[in-house]
């Protein structure tokens, strides 16, 4: 069955986003044909300019669709009438959120794959190669400098980049379904939701500011910046790894408690 919601899933989303990466390639290279011709004319700027423009909107929504669809698919097929079907299907609460959040990332990550090829194509020519030839040089000091540590980097950073992603989608899906817990005006109660977890970390961080500054001035941390000093490439992946442990704690508790509003507080009436 899970396999079947994945098929659906999928299917779903690329009836519209296949029709959106074919307005971002073919306006990439639209874009890419008009640098060809270019001059000092008015005319020229005019066009060069609304190309531009219309490139710039064109990434935005690659991105911006395929991100809202996910929310908004997560709240139409669970918290609405959608879901008298959706829970009839044989298929768990856990099933029916994994697929949601695992679809949504996937699309995410690819309207992320097919924006770059769009840059690739706006930039061909002698842009795209200066632009190659900088990421070389800098990828042979990085392996110059790091060496072996690099392949790790990469996998790390590749985890960490997942790691927020899902934490990212559960934080809306978290939202949304702590919204549900109301009885009226639930998408303003998800939105006000947002606002007081936006307004909390920006206390926590804050506080937490404050008070690393006042034991850094009293020299708490003089041992803890020394070896950091002493072993650089140490300190980045234990950088990176605590960073992906807590984005994956923050995603396993945001996991956590939409299962547990689809499970035990669904309202869809």
């Amino acid at each position: 069955m899970v396999k079947k919601l994945f098929k659906h899933e999928f299917l779903f989303y690329t009836r519209v986003m296949t029709l959106i990466y074919a307005i971002l390639l073919t306006v990439s290279a639209a874009n890419r044909i008009i640098q060809l011709f270019a001059n000092d004319t008015v005319a020229y700027t005019i066009v060069s300019v609304f190309s531009d423009v219309t490139y710039g909107v064109s990434v935005i929504a690659a991105f911006g669709f395929s991100f809202v669809m996910g929310i908004i698919r997560f709240y139409r097929n669970l918290f609405t009438a959608e879901g008298y079907l959706t829970f009839t299907l044989p298929a768990t609460p856990r099933q029916h959120l994994l697929v949601k959040v695992v679809t949504a990332v996937g699309m995410n990550l690819l309207s992320v794959v097919m924006i770059l090829i769009s840059v690739c194509i706006v930039s061909a020519g002698e842009l795209l190669k200066e632009i190659i030839i900088a990421l070389r040089y800098i990828m042979e000091k990085l392996v110059e400098l790091a060496g072996g540590h690099i392949p790790f980097y990469g996998l790390e950073l590749l985890l960490l980049l997942l790691a927020a992603a899902f934490t990212g989608i559960m934080l809306y899906y978290t939202f949304i379904s702590i919204g549900q817990l109301f009885k009226k005006n639930r998408i303003l109660a998800a939105v006000g939701a947002y606002f007081v977890y936006y307004i909390l970390t920006q206390v926590v961080s804050t506080v937490i500011t404050i008070v690393f500054s006042i034991l850094a001035e009293n020299g708490a941390f003089e041992q803890i910046g020394a070896w950091i000093l002493e072993h650089p490439f140490q300190s980045v992946h234990i950088g990176m790894w605590g960073a992906i442990v807590l984005s994956a704690i923050f995603a396993l508790v945001e996991f956590l408690v939409v299962k547990w509003v689809i499970t035990k507080k669904l309202n869809l009436e």
